[in-house]
């Protein structure tokens, strides 16, 4: 069995390092194959002879397997960490490729040793950011507060993040904020060092210095090629993954100060607006670093941060998943055109562990639970990878937990073609640690969904004759009778045959009884998987229907807000005609009554009633005289003239009332 090339669409590139066991009473169960090649490859784990089960032996294959003499150094340059680092950098003409290097094993069984070091050697996160820095050198920009580089920096930013200056964070953390304050606009590039740095008096914590840190094993042999003609920046930010949510180590210590009883606020793993076509961790707080030693001082302030607790297994135990994330911005030095990013993320994973061994209870076991259930989708989400390499095309379920999600979401070619910045998927490398002595049960594991490839072996079972007669000699001949007597060497091979063939139906019985124990893990594994999926889909669907009814009530509000305002803006209108209309009215009121002043007043006053009878029976006589009158002057007229010219004068002659000429007369008067 030959560990797998890897094909385009693996996703990491797996290494085995080997713990020195403490224990030397324990029986090793891991042993390293020897190969005529210059680095083994594949491993065999053996059952420990007192386990009362009886197991297959496994065999595995890695990309390389590291035995316990190996050191830091060695594990630098043997897994690919160098070319990962060329690659973020970007040759001549060309981006970034991101980088993702992570840790894998049970607990204690050297993760963080390998990782982030102890305190005589430096891990390889160390080692990487002096390579960084040493590579770049004088390529990297000032970045202080207020230089165009940082406002250049700040608007790349695709994360929605809250970004400072090392000098200025550091001070804020642990100086006297003299230095830098920002949001200063500082026009001059501050010292590389900050000033509790060279002013110990000032500082508020311990923290170690840069000269106090581990500084082997060095890399200054260590020799990338860069893009010359380009001017770089590294940032730094620093977050974990505990209990399934996403929080930031670089604002606790702020925090605390501030508001003690501050609970810390988780962040969201989304695509932002500027960064359509991946998924970044949003809000972070990033740190420019312009020197090795202000990116170390970044380092040592995350992981004080960082959740850890004493356990029975381990007395520093990570109660979370750590990431550190370096990333690099480039730009030409020359035309200072738009930055291009690629990153390199380093993850310590937290170690999977027993509750009996670990002897954890309350929050601590509940922080375990959640530490080995996010290490069993990883496990699933890497078998599934695993199972992909043999030309199956299955889609990897990284969607089930934060862990998954953040190590898988960013690792396949974008999909999104409508964008102009294209990320190419990031190459990976996965580091697993093991204790050859350690426990079978969990480091074995760990190696079942790790591995790139695995080989099952069943042990085949002595024949039951073969015992019988291994300290009896055969003392008799194997013959029959004439008679036809079955004799005692018949008997023996009767009974051969059949012992054969119990061995044969015992060693598939075993092989049978191994799959089933593989297949109930696996249907228990789905099975937790599809609750949990189920437990996800309704939390999903309690959050979408908690925002629908959150826009909903937005909604209903503006409307409300706008109808309102329409209202009132209906009101005043009516309030300002009605006014106009009072006004006109007003005006012409005051016309009218200075035209009536302009003009003469008149006062008539009611008649007396007495007065208005009298007036009565005056016209009734004039009536009666004006009758008289007219017949008087018909008989006039009758007696002196002809009947004919008599009715002519009648005829032409209209009566006038002598009243009405009597006024006429004075009113011309």
């Amino acid at each position: 069995m030959e560990p797998p090339p890897r094909p385009s669409s693996s996703l990491f590139d797996v290494f085995l390092r080997l713990r020195p066991s403490h224990s030397a009473k324990a029986e090793r169960f891991l042993n390293v194959e020897e190969i005529e090649a210059a680095n083994p490859t594949h491993i065999t784990i053996k059952p420990p002879t007192n386990d009362g089960r009886k197991r297959a032996v496994e065999r595995f294959a890695f990309t390389r397997v590291f035995e316990e003499d190996a050191h830091q150094s060695e594990l630098f340059k043997g897994t690919g960490v160098v070319p990962m680092i060329e690659g973020v950098l970007g040759g001549k003409g060309r981006d970034g490729r991101d980088g993702l290097l992570a840790t894998l094993g049970v607990t204690g069984s050297g993760k963080s040793h390998t990782i982030l070091g102890t305190k005589s050697q430096r891990g390889l996160t160390q080692m990487a950011l002096h390579v960084l820095f040493q590579s770049t050198g004088t390529q990297l920009v000032q970045s202080f507060y207020g230089a165009p580089a940082f406002s250049s920096l700040a608007a790349a930013d695709v994360s929605e993040a809250h970004m400072f200056t090392a000098t200025a964070f550091l001070d804020s953390m642990y100086g006297d904020n003299q230095s830098e304050r920002y949001p200063s606009r500082a026009q001059t590039p501050m010292p590389d060092c900050s000033s509790f740095i060279t002013n110990p008096t000032n500082r508020s914590k311990n923290i170690p210095r840069p000269s106090t840190l581990p500084q082997n094993p060095s890399v200054h042999d260590v020799d990338i090629s860069v893009d010359s003609s380009a001017e770089y920046s590294i940032i730094v930010s620093m977050y974990e993954v505990y209990n399934d949510r996403i929080f930031d180590l670089l604002t606790g210590n702020a925090t605390k100060s501030k508001n003690p009883n501050l609970k810390r606020r988780a962040l969201l793993f989304k695509s932002t607006e500027q960064s359509p076509d991946r998924k970044v961790v949003a809000g972070l707080t990033k740190i420019i670093c312009g020197s090795l030693e202000e990116a170390l001082m970044v380092l040592e302030t995350g992981l004080m941060e960082r959740k850890v607790a004493g356990t029975g297994s381990n007395a520093v135990s990570s109660r979370s998943h750590g990431f550190f994330c370096v990333e690099v911005k480039k730009r030409d030095a020359q035309r200072k055109g738009p930055w291009s990013s690629s990153a390199l993320t380093i993850v310590d994973l937290a170690g999977s562990e027993r509750a009996r061994n670990a002897k954890t209870a309350g929050a601590t076991l509940a922080e375990a639970g959640k530490i080995n259930e996010s290490l069993m989708y990883l496990g699933q989400c890497m078998q599934m990878q695993s199972d992909n390499q043999d030309g199956s095309k299955n889609i990897v379920p990284f969607r089930q937990c934060k862990l998954t999600e953040l190590l898988f979401s960013n690792s396949f070619p974008s999909s999104n073609t409508r964008h102009y910045h294209h990320h190419h998927p990031q190459k990976s490398i996965m580091i697993v640690t093991a204790d050859p002595k350690g426990d079978f049960n969990a480091t074995s594991q760990i190696l079942r969904y790790s591995a790139l490839a695995r080989e099952v072996t069943v042990p085949r079972i002595p024949s039951t004759t073969s015992t019988i007669l291994s300290g009896t000699p055969l003392k008799f001949a194997l013959s029959t009778t004439s008679s036809g007597r079955t004799t005692p060497s018949a008997v023996l091979e009767e009974l051969e045959s059949a012992n054969a063939e119990i061995s044969r139906l015992t060693a598939e019985i075993e092989i049978f009884a191994l799959r089933l124990t593989e297949e109930t893990a696996r249907r228990k594994a789905a099975e937790q998987s599809w609750r949990a999926a189920e437990e996800h889909m309704l939390e999903i669907e309690q959050d979408i229907r908690d925002e629908c009814f959150a826009e909903m009530e937005n909604a209903v509000e503006q409307e409300r807000r706008r109808w309102q305002a329409a209202w009132d803006a209906e009101q005043d209108h009516n309030e300002v005609h009605m006014d106009r209309k009072i006004d006109v009215v007003i005006k012409a009121t005051k016309q009218q009554m200075l035209e009536q002043q302009q003009l003469a007043v008149k006062i008539y006053e009611d008649p007396d009633p007495e007065m208005g009878q009298r007036v009565e029976e005056l016209e009734r006589e004039n009536e009666v005289l004006r009758a008289r009158l007219e017949g008087m002057e018909r008989e006039a007229q009758a007696k002196s003239a002809s009947p004919i010219k008599k009715m002519r004068v009648l005829k032409a002659k209209k009566w006038e009332d002598p009243e009405t000429t009597l006024r006429v007369g004075m009113d011309d008067d």
